[in-house]
């Protein structure tokens, strides 16, 4: 998805989003690193299972070309958030081959929380929001949380503050 990065051809970080509500998620986060003048690219993912280590060799023959990955993922970029529907540590595991390590790789998704009534308040409590996905690629690429987002933001996510101005996507 090359129209939403930024200088996707040369990436510090690669998104990738399994799941329509986290493509739109990661758009918004995308649009704030762009801002800040960040590289990154974005893949949506929709079928994991493509980049697994294929377990036989009739899923060898349906996976993901190494060629295809290469080109995503890149081993020169070691950055890599992975946004979900599902819970994140099986997503992480099937992905193992595109897993550059915990410094490096963050993956949001399901964390078992809900009790709200919308989807922005079920993105907000279990974490996977445009603006935790920054707070991931803060630490992925070394960076300050602050030099991503506001104060407001910042006091919504630790909770001191309304989570209005992250639901609302806030001023990106």
């Amino acid at each position: 998805m090359d129209w939403t990065g930024y200088q996707p051809e040369q990436p510090e970080v690669i998104f990738t989003a399994i799941g329509a509500y986290q493509l739109e998620k990661v758009i918004k986060a995308s649009e704030r690193l762009r801002e800040h003048k960040i590289p990154h690219s974005v893949v949506y993912m929709f079928e994991p299972g493509r980049f697994r280590k294929p377990r036989n060799k009739s899923e060898s023959n349906h996976g993901a070309s190494l060629e295809l990955q290469r080109n995503l993922y890149p081993d020169i970029v070691t950055a890599r958030i992975f946004v979900t529907h599902t819970r994140p540590e099986p997503i992480l595991g099937a992905l193992q081959p595109l897993n550059t390590g915990n410094g490096r790789t963050a993956a949001l998704g399901f964390i078992n929380r809900g009790g709200t009534l919308n989807v922005p308040g079920m993105l907000f409590v279990n974490r996977c929001t445009w603006a935790h996905i920054l707070i991931e690629t803060s630490r992925v690429l070394n960076m300050d949380r602050e030099s991503l987002l506001s104060n407001e933001e910042l006091a919504a996510l630790n909770g001191k503050a309304h989570p209005e101005i992250i639901l609302s996507n806030g001023k990106a």
